[in-house]
């Protein structure tokens, strides 16, 4: 087998991988029957970001890298964008609490059951991931210029996902 071949294998490999852990995201998503988007569920939500991810234009348009990221999940980079972007599009502040392991990691907090949801997950290890969520606090808006900048990604992932 070329080397080639042996990467194209491995990359089959991880979006399989991937494409289960999207799979069991889209199931965790239907426990939230609070969480309504006005034009889409939860669970349709997860799937078409995790599905965004996978393209490069994503990365380019929403990141502004040129090339994806090799030897990482597809995920990587979004986690505080596409956590903004949930957490606006189903509640904000009624159904969510945005928490973080700064500049690590982020995801939501439900604010009724208190169990964590988090789609860009599956870029760390189990361990650390526990980790970082007991670790986590509530995020707090540096100023209100980062927050026009998240507000401009959280746009831009939204048009690319197709939920926009």
């Amino acid at each position: 087998m070329t080397k080639a071949e042996q990467f194209y294998a491995g990359q089959q490999n991880l979006l399989a991988k991937y494409d289960a852990q999207s799979k069991q995201l889209m199931l965790d998503a239907m426990q939230f029957d609070d969480v309504l988007g006005e034009h889409f569920t939860l669970p349709e939500m997860v799937y078409l970001l995790r599905n965004a991810y996978k393209e490069r234009i994503t990365h380019h348009d929403v990141l502004g890298e040129n090339k994806m990221r090799t030897n990482t999940d597809p995920t990587s980079g979004f986690c505080l964008i596409t956590t903004y972007l949930i957490y606006s599009m189903t509640g904000g502040d009624k159904v969510w609490e945005i928490h973080g392991a700064r500049p690590l990691h982020w995801w939501l907090v439900h604010k009724q059951t208190n169990k964590i949801f988090d789609i860009t997950y599956s870029q760390f290890k189990p361990e650390l991931l526990n980790n970082l969520y007991k670790n986590g606090s509530p995020f707090v808006a540096p100023d209100e210029q980062f927050m026009d900048m998240l507000k401009q990604k959280a746009h831009t992932l939204a048009h690319r996902a197709g939920l926009e």
